[in-house]
């Protein structure tokens, strides 16, 4: 008979651990609040939008929510605080909030009006016109704005967070358990191909937080007396607020059905909230797992250039 340490229900076991998600009310990221509950974590969740966290909170039983602008840094020293306040730790904490920049001309996976037909590629145009359409679309300020909300935000959540995730990992061991407290970002498959997808902002600003990742990782293990785990985890295609035009306004659940037809991905469908939720389980259990970006994108990568 297999010995109950190798049951899922131990393996990937979150009982009693704290966690608190930013942009949590929505997408991606409520995706990975409810993993996180089901997996037995109280979760607590962050976002802008104070109506949709309640609603949020109210809906799918959340230990509580919180308002956050994750560009300012008072505003998640507050977060941090108010935390500290009801927990005293942070036994997982994921910087998910994000957004999606400027769009442009260009060249895309699944080509300008979303046809996968190779009759249909995009035309090439001219330089002029080229610097032209950029330059109309792109600005140094949506620029800033946006490495503000996709990058550097997960810099100043992680270190403003982190003595309540070392917190977290020296209770764990006073009380002699094994695990230890890990930081999550959300970066994007964008951070790694070579395409502009009809976004350049976007993908520069992803692969930054991707590789900002891995330096926490390095730095919280040799800088400091933390025992903080750091991973990243790199969604491809799954139902959000940008991606999706159609949203429940009950449920703040996004809906992709619509682009199915075309959809450029080899397993031919967008992600589900089970297969997110599965991915962060495993990126919080998985105690030997560190620096690691998790990409969970149907293959898309294994053929995007």
């Amino acid at each position: 008979m297999t010995s109950s340490r190798f049951q899922p229900a131990q393996l990937y076991d979150l009982s009693d651990r704290v966690a608190l998600v930013t942009g949590g009310a929505t997408g991606i990221g409520l995706a990975q609040a409810q993993g996180l509950a089901g997996a037995g974590a109280r979760v607590y969740i962050a976002s802008r939008r104070k109506e949709v966290v309640e609603n949020a909170v109210k809906q799918y039983g959340f230990a509580g929510g919180f308002e956050v602008d994750v560009t300012s840094k008072e505003s998640i020293q507050k977060l941090a605080d108010d935390l500290k306040a009801k927990e005293g730790r942070a036994d997982i904490v994921i910087a998910n909030a994000g957004g999606a920049g400027p769009t442009h001309f260009g060249a895309d996976t699944s080509f300008p009006d979303g046809s996968m037909d190779p009759a249909k590629k995009l035309e090439k145009v001219s330089a002029e016109e080229y610097s032209k359409r950029m330059l109309q679309a792109n600005s140094f300020e949506n620029w800033n704005d946006l490495f503000s909300l996709n990058s550097h935000s997960i810099l100043f959540t992680a270190i403003t967070l982190l003595p309540l995730l070392a917190a977290a990992s020296e209770k764990a061991k006073q009380e002699g358990k094994s695990h230890t407290s890990v930081f999550m970002s959300t970066g994007s498959i964008s951070g790694v191909v070579k395409q502009s997808q009809m976004h350049y902002a976007y993908n520069a600003s992803k692969a930054s937080a991707n590789h900002l990742t891995e330096t926490l990782a390095y730095e919280f293990t040799t800088a400091t007396t933390a025992r903080v785990r750091v991973n990243g985890i790199l969604p491809g295609v799954f139902p959000s607020q940008m991606t999706a035009d159609n949203k429940d306004e009950k449920t703040n659940k996004s809906d992709l059905s619509d682009k199915l037809p075309t959809m450029n991905v080899p397993v031919g469908r967008p992600g589900t909230e089970e297969e997110m939720a599965s991915a962060v389980i495993f990126l919080a259990s998985n105690e030997y797992m560190s620096g690691s970006l998790l990409t969970v994108d149907g293959g898309f990568t294994a053929y995007a250039p």
